[in-house]
This record gives structure tokens, sequence and C-alpha cells, in this order.
């Protein structure tokens, strides 16, 4: 290595002061064909500065003789790796030349490739904005001074302060945005405040002297939004200033945010309203549940990464992490990727698994808004791309290096440790252990019946609340004034009817009047046929034998009741039903005669035995106790004529108690667990994938 002549650095390279980190100088090197900072320590820096003499040993030695710095020939080895990866050298020699026509073939992908890896986010450069924000920033200055920002603050707490006045109504209006229509809307929003957030960056860059090279549109899954090109910023040397970079994207969108919330809540409902309303929610939602948060690399990252002076936050986080995770489980005694301060090292730790994590959650999510988002072929093979390329490919990799460690290393206690600790989850995964079937259920009665005031009235009697009453016994008694009324009204015009027609018929020559009298006891016997209708509807009659249930308690006799308001149930005590929702993949384990048993919420156990199993899928559920709707279990959607449509396939099965003694006198919801064949987790989830792809794909 000593005798090994250095490949010289390019010529278009520059270097200029960075900040101070951790007591520190650093530098930064700015490499103007990739318009890409480096930042570089005190060692590399001086390194760097005796490239010239050509040899590691001759830079060593130089470091030696003029510096305090004790480097060694592996310290120069290392930069020129990183050098010559990073393409920072000269390609002198014809076999740089090959090298870098070798690295540029594999770096070249087709246009499918390249889609596939880059559609969530691409970028394409339009113009040169330097020269417009530069002519603009007078105008804008006075937004960047403590005046300008205090503002902006309290125009966001006012429009959060409005909102919260209105908080019902601004919740009711964004479920509402989950529509086609609803969602098209905030993705429009989602452009404007773009627009906003990418200028707030841009004028922030131009005030502390750095230039906006390029601004163009950024696909956003698709979605077009405006980019802008800050990396200029590196070379600030003060952290203040990019962090004032880094927030202003923020700010821009929190005045935007609170314009738009404030006209919500002054303006009158209308399309200018329901403008302001997508701005407002849009521009809320993005702001501190995307761009604040440091987890992924929006303005929340590089705000914590600068907050930190840690450059490169999520590699030296996630590196690290790994290289912490290897050693805990297998102890290969690698070296530690860079020496960090305790503290630092926890944060980074931190960092890294919060940010797998949310990782997870948000691309997963991303997987399913691209799957709804397109006809189903097409949401299917992206869906499977996202969760492919950016969840299950860099577990199999690390999966990959995990395996790489155990099969070069000798085994040790940790490997063992480990080793247990995947077979007991394999087994736990693949072993057939889980052997019932839970779903939501609810025990009731087999009869009941609701019972409502038919015809309004004034209540004169009734049966005491919890009394057992007989078949066809009165339970509620009304009297109605104007029923009344209309019976004594038919009645009397009956007799008179019926008068007339026995006055003519004796006399021939009134015939024509006859047939009208005829006519008329008709139409009277009609009218008092409906009043007497109406008035047997004031008798509410039990339709079987029962106990009287949930009486309002406030019904009290003479109190006047609206026609269809609800008196009581009337539940059958003589025989109880239980009702349960077996989702798709469980019900080829469910058969007639299974034992079961119900848990109730208040942790009362019910033994049970399967009765009946439906053959098709229920399509509406007929239960609102379990509906989501309600707060249920099952996860339903409002259908035609409001009926409650189940998300997935479930099927309903009926159970009767083994104890024929025992009754339900109301409507409770449980779970119950029906004896099945066991089945491992793993055939759990393959059925249920598999069921999803057929449902989903209409195969």
């Amino acid at each position: 290595m000593t005798d090994v002549a250095l490949t010289p650095l390019r010529e278009d390279l520059s270097l200029s002061p960075g900040p101070v980190t951790a007591g520190a100088p650093t530098w930064t090197l700015y490499d103007p064909a990739r318009h890409r900072y480096m930042r570089l320590g005190w060692l590399d820096f001086e390194i760097l500065a005796r490239w010239h003499l050509r040899t590691p040993a001759a830079i060593v030695r130089a470091l030696g003789q003029e510096t305090t710095l004790r480097a060694t020939e592996e310290d120069v080895a290392r930069l020129a790796l990183f050098a010559r990866g990073a393409g920072l050298l000269k390609a002198s020699a014809p076999a740089d030349v090959q090298r870098l026509a070798a690295m540029a073939v594999g770096k070249r992908r087709s246009l499918l490739a390249w889609l596939i890896h880059n559609y969530l986010f691409i970028r394409i450069r339009l113009v040169d904005p330097d020269r417009f924000l530069t002519a603009l920033m007078p105008v804008v200055r006075p937004l960047f001074g403590w005046g300008g920002v205090a503002a902006i603050l309290l125009l966001g707490l006012l429009g959060l302060l409005l909102i919260s006045r209105e908080w019902e109504a601004y919740t009711h209006s964004l479920v509402e945005q989950y529509t086609v229509e609803g969602l098209l809307g905030m993705a429009v929003a989602l452009s404007v405040s773009k627009v906003f957030h990418e200028l707030g960056h841009g004028f922030a860059a131009k005030r502390y002297g750095c230039r906006v090279s390029s601004m163009g549109v950024a696909f956003l899954v698709l979605w077009p939004v405006l980019w802008t090109d800050t990396t200029d910023g590196w070379r600030l040397t003060d952290r203040r200033q990019r962090l004032a970079i880094d927030v202003a994207g923020v700010m821009a969108e929190i005045a935007v945010a609170a314009v738009a919330s404030i006209a919500w809540a002054i303006l009158p409902d209308g399309p200018a309203r329901s403008a302001a309303f997508v701005l407002s929610s849009t521009t809320w939602i993005l702001t501190l549940f995307v761009n604040v948060v440091p987890l992924l690399r929006f303005d929340g990252y590089y705000v914590l990464s600068d907050l930190l002076d840690v450059a490169n936050l999520q590699e030296r986080g996630f590196a690290y992490a790994r290289w912490w995770l290897r050693e805990l489980l297998f102890r290969p005694g690698a070296p530690v990727p860079e020496p960090l301060a305790p503290g630092l090292a926890r944060i980074l730790l931190v960092y890294a698994f919060s940010s797998w994590i949310y990782r997870l959650i948000v691309f997963g999510g991303i997987a399913l808004l691209v799957y709804h988002l397109t006809f189903k072929a097409l949401g299917i093979v992206l869906a499977a791309i996202e969760i492919w390329f950016f969840i299950a490919r860099p577990i199999v990799r690390e999966l990959a290096v995990w395996a790489e460690i155990v099969s070069k290393n000798r085994p040790n206690l940790h490997s063992w440790v480990t080793l247990t600790l995947v077979v007991l989850l394999l087994s736990l995964l693949f072993v057939p252990w889980r052997g019932r079937v839970d779903a939501p259920a609810l025990l009731k009665a087999d009869k009941q019946v609701a019972l409502l005031a038919a015809e309004p009235g004034r209540l004169a009697f009734m049966v005491e609340p919890h009394t057992p009453v007989r078949e066809g016994q009165d339970i509620f008694l009304f009297e109605s004034v104007d029923i009344s009324h209309s019976l004594d009204v038919a009645r009397a015009q009956l007799e008179v009817a019926q008068a007339e027609y026995a006055v003519t018929s004796f006399n021939p020559d009134k015939r024509r009047a006859q047939q009208a009298s005829y006519a008329r006891i008709s139409e009277v016997t009609a009218s008092l046929s409906r009043a007497e209708a109406r008035a047997a509807n004031l008798r509410v009659r039990a339709p079987f034998a029962g106990t009287l249930k949930d009486v309002p308690p406030d019904l009290r006799i003479g109190d006047d009741v609206r026609r269809g308001e609800k008196l009581g149930i009337l539940i059958a005590s003589d025989r109880t039903q239980v009702e349960a929702y077996v989702a798709e993949p469980d019900l080829d384990r469910v058969h007639v005669g299974a034992g079961a048993k119900l848990i109730l919420i208040d942790g009362r156990v019910v033994p049970l035995v399967v009765q009946d199993i439906a053959h098709a899928s229920t399509r509406s559920l007929d239960v609102p106790e379990l509906a989501s709707t309600n707060e249920g279990p099952i996860a339903v959607r409002r259908g035609p004529s409001s009926t409650l449509v189940p998300d997935r396939s479930i099927y309903r099965v009926v159970l009767s108690a083994t104890n024929p003694a025992f009754t339900a006198t109301t409507r409770l919801v449980g779970r119950v667990a029906i004896d099945a064949p066991a089945r491992s987790a793993a055939d759990l989830i393959y059925r249920k994938t598999v069921a999803l792809l057929l449902r989903e794909s209409a195969l």
C-alpha cells in the first residue's frame, strides 16, 4: 500500500468551511457534476489537502510532521475507497474509464424497471427559478423576520381556535371527504399547498445567499406537486440558517391552512366555503402528520438532522441500529459503523426503530391507497410492488445478512438464544395450535318484537315492566280524542245515509236518489272501517307470551305518545338464540353440532352448540349492535336504503344454549369460541390472503 499511487482528485471539486460539529471543525465538499454536497471531518480534510503527495505513506508522514493528527495508511485507503465510489477521482487511466463505464451500465435500467422503482416519487426539473426568486425577495423579506413569524403563528392559532369552536361540523365534513370526489379535491388542495410550501423553501434559501438552481414537478404517488432544489443550503455554516430553510415550508403551509380555516369559519355555505375547508383540512393534515414527522425524508427529518447536527441522519441511524441488532442477536464482533457518544447512540437507535415502524405503516397505507385508486388488476400489481420493494425486500436482505453471520461464525450464547427464539416463533406460526374459531355474536331471545305506538294518543293503561304477559293480552291502551271524534262522525253519517236510503227505497220515482244514497253508505262505511282500524291500533296486544322489557323509564299513564314511538320490547322467555358471524376463511372449520361458548362483555360464559350455518354470505347485516357504525366489531358501510353492508365476507351461524333452562331477557353483545380442528397461524394467514386476492381480483 505504501508505494501505490493514488488517483488524482477531479479539478472541479471545491472545498469550503463547514459547521463546527461536537467542537471539531468540518468542511463541505461540493461536487458540481452531481450537484451534491459531502461533509468531511478534520482528518478527511487534512488527507485531501495532501492528496497531491500521491502515496498513502507520504500523506501519513506529512500529517505526522505538520499536524497533531496520528493517521494511518488505512485511513488514507478508506478515504480513497470513498472517493472512488463517490466519483471524486479523475478517470485518467483506461482502467478507470472502463470502471466508470461499467458503473454506468450497471445503473442503467429499462423504462419499466425505472418506473417500478420510482413511481412513488418522480422529479422532473423544469425551470431555473433563481432570478425569479431574487426579484421577489424584497416583497417577501418581511415575512422572514420575527414579526412575520409571529404573525403566521398567531394566524395559525386563530385558525385552530375557530375550528375548535365548530369541531363537530369540521370533523363531520372531513369524514364526508372520503369519497372519490372528496379525495380528488384533497389531491388538488395538496398541489396548491405544495406550491406555497416549496416557494417558502426557495425564498428562505435566497435570503441566506444560496442559489436555487432548479424547480419542477414531483409526482408524489403519481400525483403532481411542486418541487424545489435547495441543496445549496448545505454550504451554510450557521445551523440556525439551515433550520430556517428547513422550517420555511411548514411555516408557509401554516399560513395557508390558517387563512383557509378562517375563510371556512366566516364564509356562508357554498362552493367557496367547501373549497376553503378542503384546502384547510388537507394542509393541516399534511403539516401535522407528514411534514413535521422526522421519520421520513420530509421537513421534520432535516430539522431533526440539523438540531442534532448529524448529517445523513437516516443512513447513519439505520447503519448503527442494524449493527446494534446484529450484535444483540449474534455478537459477531463486527466493528461499530462509527464511534458515537452514548447519548447520541441512544437517540439514533430510537430514531431508527421508530422510523422502521413508521415506514411499515406509511408504505402499507400507500399500498392500500394505490390499490384502491386504480382498477383491480393494476392495483394488486402496484400494491405488491410497493410491499416488496419498501417493506419485504429490506427485511429479506437483513435476514440474508443474519444467515451469513451464522454461517461464518462459531455459535455462541447469543446465537443459541436467538436460534431458540426463532424456533419458538416458527412453532407459533406453523404448528397447528389454534383449535377454535372466534366470531362476534349477539345473544337474544328466539322470539322478540319491538312494541311501537301505531297511533298518537294519551296512555290510559300499561302493564308493569318485567311483567310476564299472555298471548293476546293488552299491554298498552291509549285514548285519542281525534279517533273517537272520527268514530262518532262516521257512525252518525252512516245512520243518516241508511235513513235516506230507506226513504228512497219505497218510491220508484226516486231511483236515482236511491243509487246516490247507496254510494253514500258505501263511502261512509269505508270511513267507519278506517276509524275502527285506527281505534283498534290504540290497543297494543302481545303477539306471543313473553316478558315486557326496555320500557322507557319516564313513560307514565296520562303521557301523550307520538306515532311510531318505542314503548318497549316483548321477549319470549322460553328459548334463547345466539347469532354469530364467522369469517370466510374459518367457515370450513365450523360444523353443525360443534360445541361452543359465548363470552359476554360482563365476563359470563354460556355453553352453546351450533344449530345452523348459512350457505351464502351475509349481504346485509341485520344486527346493528355488531356494526362498526355503532362501535361494533364488524366493519360495515352504508348501502342502499341505509342497509349495513359488511366490508368482508361473513357467514351467519346460529347457536343455542346447551342448558334448556337458560333464558335471555335482553340483547347482549359478546364473542363466541367455536370448537374446531386445529389450524396453524400460517395456514390462516395463507387462506385469508388467498380469499382476499380471489375476492378483490374477481377470479
